[in-house]
């Protein structure tokens, strides 16, 4: 017979992957976010007063782990081989994506376009966090304030931030894509008015 911990990482497995993979931008990093999270989570599980908020602690501990990592990385020193002096200054260079191999793109877009994932790693980290834990974790809002540590209203304002910044940054895509028909921008505008 399964324990209460065995059937909480089954039935969130899926949603903690794909907020992974969505965080990490690659798949080996987002199996060993997801790795460590169950890791981190199995051995707090005793502390866990109330089961029925397990999701969001789950998720709020995928978090936590995310943050560690990227402290982790940002302190690990980067080494650079130069064959002859750089054309720009270090400083100045941008950085390079997390992103290795084609099938590791092909598996992070999952469906989304370039110009969608360009559009939402333009969103204010705080908006990004709560709008992955909705669309990728499948986390409804008491579960996000409870996971980010924030009060509810935060966390409606934070997606409804994040999706007029969506919805305004990617109207002109949606029409190329028709996604929308082009006469709804023009009607909208005049509505607004």
């Amino acid at each position: 017979m399964p324990s209460a911990f065995s059937e909480l990482i089954a039935a969130q497995f899926d949603p903690l992957y794909r907020t992974a993979l969505r965080l990490t931008g690659n798949v080996s990093d987002a199996e060993d976010l997801v790795q460590e999270t169950c890791l981190r989570a199995h051995r707090a599980w005793a502390q866990l007063r109330e089961r029925a908020g397990a999701r969001a602690w789950l998720f709020q501990i995928l978090r936590t782990t995310w943050i560690d990592l990227l402290r982790k990385a940002a302190r690990r020193p980067v080494l650079l081989a130069m064959e002859h002096e750089p054309e720009q200054p270090l400083a100045d260079a941008a950085p390079v994506p997390n992103i290795t191999a084609a099938a590791d793109r092909q598996a992070l877009e999952q469906g989304f376009d370039e110009e969608v994932l360009a559009a939402m790693n333009e969103l204010a980290e705080e908006e990004r966090l709560a709008l992955m834990f909705q669309t990728f974790g499948g986390l409804s809002y008491r579960e996000i304030s409870a996971a980010l540590e924030c009060p509810l209203g935060t966390v409606m304002s934070r997606l409804h931030r994040a999706k007029a910044a969506l919805r305004t940054r990617l109207a002109e895509y949606a029409m190329r894509e028709g996604i929308i028909p082009r006469s709804h921008s023009s009607e909208e505008g005049r509505s607004n008015a």
